[in-house]
């Protein structure tokens, strides 16, 4: 079933690359030729003989190695596998804390399962986050002790105005204060506007016409921020 079919925070239905790894005993040459063939991955994971999941290794660390070059020779950076129990936001941590586009998942043996990418990601979050339905994105300021997700519901819906999704975001000039990021089924704000803005809300920013999946990747790295704190 596909992501939109089933929106998950199981990282099951997004793993890809199952087949596609590095053994311990590859060359730079042998590295070369499967990043030749996979040229959106950054990282290739390398598996031992017995299928267990080693490291991510870098197409950057190729630069200057001469062809017979063994990957056991060249100094990478181990980058730990998420566990099959993980989630969505567990990957999305992993991915900002060693700065990597491609994480990789292992079983409870330590047995390669296959890698989870920043494109798989986005596409989830397109679809979880309503990107991709007709409306505006609408983003508040409001301090956290005052803020109400029902009062600011209520005021929307009075307007027969929906919201899709919605997420909190840090504020990064005030602690005390958060951002409400909402996603709305409508273009048509401005008594909305003018009935928030009177509770105390102030209007940060307002995007409106069709968001499309180019947008949900700004969101995602807004939330890679955000996770960490």
């Amino acid at each position: 079933m596909s992501i939109m079919n089933r929106p998950s925070l199981s990282l099951n239905h997004l793993l890809r690359y199952r087949k596609v790894f590095l053994p311990e005993t590859a060359t730079a040459a042998q590295a070369r030729q499967l990043f030749h063939r996979f040229p959106r991955l950054y990282h290739l994971p390398i598996v031992s003989q017995e299928g267990k999941y080693v490291g991510l290794f870098s197409k950057r660390q190729l630069a200057r190695k001469s062809p017979e070059t063994s990957l056991l020779d060249i100094k990478w950076h181990s980058i730990p596998p998420l566990p099959t129990y993980a989630t969505v936001y567990d990957a999305l941590q992993h991915m900002e804390n060693y700065k990597t586009p491609e994480v990789a998942v292992a079983d409870e043996e330590g047995l390669y399962q296959g890698l989870i990418t920043t494109d798989a990601l986005v596409r989830w979050w397109s679809h979880l986050g309503a990107v991709q339905e007709p409306g505006a994105v609408l983003i508040l300021e409001a301090y956290l002790r005052d803020y109400s997700l029902v009062e600011i519901a209520s005021i929307l819906e009075s307007d027969e105005i929906r919201i899709l999704s919605a997420y909190l975001l840090r504020h990064e000039e005030d602690l005390q204060k958060t951002y409400i990021v909402l996603k709305v089924n409508s273009i048509y704000l401005a008594r909305s506007i003018e009935l928030l803005e009177r509770k105390g809300y102030r209007i940060a920013a307002l995007h409106g016409d069709l968001l499309m999946e180019k947008n949900a990747r700004d969101q995602l790295q807004a939330l890679l921020r955000y996770l960490s704190l």
